[in-house]
Parts: structure tokens; sequence; C-alpha cells
């Protein structure tokens, strides 16, 4: 069994075992955001902007076990 979370917060790292989580980044959303509001991020209102996350596995994986 695998126990997978969202958001990558500190605590994640601290539990035993360490909580897979997926990682979003905060900081760059707010700078975009606030571009965007300042009128200095996405070029018309129709575009969509895109920000990447990624998984950060820790010990709350099971391994795979081919079945």
């Amino acid at each position: 069994m695998s126990l997978a979370g969202y958001d990558d917060i500190p605590f994640a790292r601290d539990l035993h075992p360490a909580l897979t989580t997926v990682h979003v980044p905060y900081e760059e959303l707010g700078r975009l955001a606030v571009r965007t509001a300042l009128g200095h991020g996405a070029e018309s209102a129709d575009e969509h902007l895109l920000l990447g996350t990624h998984v950060v596995v820790r010990d709350s994986v099971a391994a795979h076990g081919g079945h």
C-alpha cells in the first residue's frame, strides 16, 4: 500500500515514514498572480498560464512488485 499527499509542506518530510507528496510552486504562483493582476503577466484574458508540479517520492510509497 502507498500513501501520498499534496502540497509538500514541511510536516510531510517530518512524518515517519516521510510522506510522498506533490510539490506546488507557491512562491512562483504568487509572483505570477501579482504580475498578472498588475497587467504584466498574461498577454490576453484568454491566455492560460500553467505552472508545473512534481511528485516528491518519499518513504510512504511501496516498492513496485510487478503484479
